[in-house]
């Protein structure tokens, strides 16, 4: 019997919690320091729960218009599992700030994939908001077939 490989897309989803924040602006200062017009790198950590499982750490670029509205991109290396493999992937997020909730729109970076999950390829996003914290993520992995 001779195999093949082909691409199987699964839809993941889950929650996220942030562990922890620490934002600065661009000169070092803490970001409460400095109000209005600012821009600042924040270094995340989060848990992964649900179809993904794991740890990640995460940099954010962001451009704050003011105190309550902010653009962001960042780039977030997962480690952990999603359905039954595992491995570890790089995220590419780009996403806002407004009225108190977060969006981010994510891609798989390519190549980033080690162990069962190389080959990883996909697109997804959170929303961060008071009551916390969804993702979702459309992802295609490679499975052998006869």
């Amino acid at each position: 019997m001779r195999w093949k490989v082909c691409r199987m897309s699964i839809h993941a989803s889950g929650t996220l919690e942030m562990k922890s924040w620490d934002e600065q602006t661009w000169d070092g200062r803490p970001h409460q320091e400095v109000s209005g017009r600012k821009f600042t790198v924040a270094s995340v950590t989060n848990v992964f729960r649900g179809d993904i499982e794991g740890d990640s750490t995460l940099r954010y670029l962001m451009a704050h218009a003011d105190d309550s509205t902010c653009e962001t991109v960042g780039l977030e290396h997962v480690v952990g599992r999603i359905g039954e493999r595992t491995g570890s992937f790089v995220l590419r997020h780009i996403g806002s700030f407004q009225d108190g909730v977060a969006e981010d729109t994510w891609t798989v970076v390519p190549d980033s994939g080690t162990g069962e999950l190389a080959g990883l390829r996909g697109t997804g996003g959170c929303v961060w908001a008071e009551t916390g914290a969804t993702f979702t993520l459309d992802y295609e992995v490679e499975a052998l077939t006869p």
